[in-house]
């Protein structure tokens, strides 16, 4: 009875110096990068996006001078003015503004809205939008603006998920209990020790800098991927219910007409014999389309596509010559079939826009431009009408997402929105767009010359824009430079 008493007492002991323990960290605000519960990604350092800054006699916070390649500058009063509406604007290089920055992003068009519609309240929008940024990076900067008392959170997120290589090891069930685990102060503590005598047995870290390394689209890596990013939604929706801050998810629009796959990959069962009849049928649809005999391109095409269903190009030629028959349903299947058999995915995956929109189904709100962008072009194909490039909306675009952002936040009643409002708006994004100076679009031509062009590879599409650019202002040295670059 003795022993049983003393092994009670044992129990009780430890169990209590392990609360007295994780009470003390919690009390010090232990924390650690590892802490920050991601199953899938693990990052070496925590950098903020936001630092604190004194400004005459008041506490600011503004863009981290480390991560300036990525966001737009900003900076603001930390503590908020009595009636302020914080808005925080997350996402990628769309909603960043490319290729304008921020004067071209649909935060600050939904700022201009909001100024003119609801004059009598105060409105703050910070785009944090980064360039480069896939959702696990972003999850990181929205737990962050949590802290900074949001009004209203936006986040467009899905174009990058492939763009940095990254292991994925650990199984659904162990997953879970490290969820579990990763709430406790005492779990993260032992995990920076364990991690700190045994640094090779932790998967690879990622750093603060976004590394442009292309992981790969394998059929297990997608998945995996897939599953990632449902688990940044689904926590950057749990994040936001727990503090009560309204959350706006927006699906991702992509150029499906105009902008063929970046690389297209043969089938790896593919046997010579079967690749020279592709090759054979592939000259054949080329010739139907140079004639532009769509009509008899079509059957070449569809042929091309049973032989290899994973060819990109095959795809996309289909749903140009189907489009130009006026068959677009048909043709917008094949155009989304070419997206998502592009060897390089630098566009939303149609799984990805299918968890936002299931995500904003309960906790959160989610606001669908793939329709809107697919409602505002002709055969319901988005392509040049409403993109610079491969997902970058054109400045009436991001002024047509902002309009839409404020059209859902007055049916959930964020926002009362007076008659009349929308051509008020839509007044007050064309005068804006309208007194900006020759330079202001030259430099975006610039951007995309050098991004699209010389960074991407495609160069024939960054001609375009350097010729766009030199008849804005041909004096620009700069020109010369891009040309030789573009050569």
């Amino acid at each position: 009875m003795k022993n049983w008493s003393k092994n009670l007492l044992a129990i009780g002991i430890g169990i209590g110096a392990i609360l007295a323990l994780e009470f003390m960290l919690w009390s010090f605000k232990f924390d650690r990068p590892i802490c920050d519960f991601d199953p899938y990604v693990s990052f070496k350092e925590s950098i903020p996006v936001l630092v604190g800054a004194q400004y005459t006699d008041e506490q600011w916070l503004r863009l981290n001078p480390r991560l300036k390649a990525y966001f737009n500058p900003t900076a603001f009063r930390k503590d908020k003015a009595l009636g302020l509406r914080r808005i925080f604007v997350l996402g990628e290089s769309s909603t960043l503004g490319f290729p304008f920055g921020d004067p071209g992003s649909y935060g600050w068009f939904l700022k201009l809205g909001l100024d003119q519609i609801d004059p009598g309240r105060q409105y703050q929008v910070i785009n944090l939008g980064a360039f480069g940024f896939a959702s696990y990076r972003i999850l990181r900067v929205f737990r962050e603006v949590l802290n900074y008392q949001p009004d209203l959170i936006t986040v467009m997120t899905g174009q990058n998920e492939f763009l940095e290589k990254r292991e994925y090891a650990a199984s659904p069930k162990l997953i879970r209990v490290q969820e579990q685990l990763s709430r406790l102060k005492i779990y993260c503590l032992l995990k920076a020790i364990w991690l700190k005598l045994h640094p090779a047995k932790e998967r690879k870290l990622l750093g603060a800098d976004v590394r442009w390394e292309k992981l790969s689209a394998d059929p297990e890596t997608r998945s995996k991927v897939i599953e990632h990013f449902r688990f940044n939604l689904e926590e950057m929706v749990r994040l936001a219910f727990d503090q009560k801050v309204p959350l706006l998810l927006l699906t991702n629009p992509s150029n499906l007409k105009d902008f063929p796959p970046y690389h297209s990959l043969h089938g790896k069962n593919l046997s010579p014999a079967e690749l020279s009849s592709w090759r054979e049928k592939y000259e054949q649809a080329e010739k139907f389309m140079e004639g532009k005999k769509w009509g008899e391109a079509v059957p070449v095409l569809e042929q091309l596509t049973e032989l290899d269903r994973g060819y990109a190009e095959s795809w996309y030629l289909l749903g140009g010559c189907l489009s130009e028959q006026k068959l677009y349903p048909e043709a917008k299947s094949a155009y989304l079939k070419a997206l998502e058999e592009d060897g390089w995915q630098v566009r939303a995956l149609p799984e990805f826009n299918n968890i936002i929109r299931a995500a904003g189904k309960d906790r959160a709100k989610a606001l669908d431009l793939e329709r809107i962008f697919s409602e505002q072009s002709p055969g319901g194909i988005p392509g040049d009408n409403l993109f610079y490039d491969h997902c970058h909306p054109r400045i009436e675009a991001q002024a047509m997402i902002a309009k839409e952002i404020l059209r859902k936040l007055g049916e959930d009643q964020w926002l009362t929105l007076p008659q009349g409002w929308e051509s008020l708006f839509d007044e007050t994004a064309k005068s804006y767009v309208a007194s900006q100076p020759d330079s202001f679009f030259a430099q975006a031509d610039y951007n995309l010359a050098i991004e699209i062009g010389a960074n991407m590879g495609l160069k024939g599409l960054g001609r375009r824009y350097l010729g766009l650019g030199m008849e804005l202002t041909p004096e620009d040295p700069k020109w010369k430079k891009v040309g030789e670059l573009l050569k």
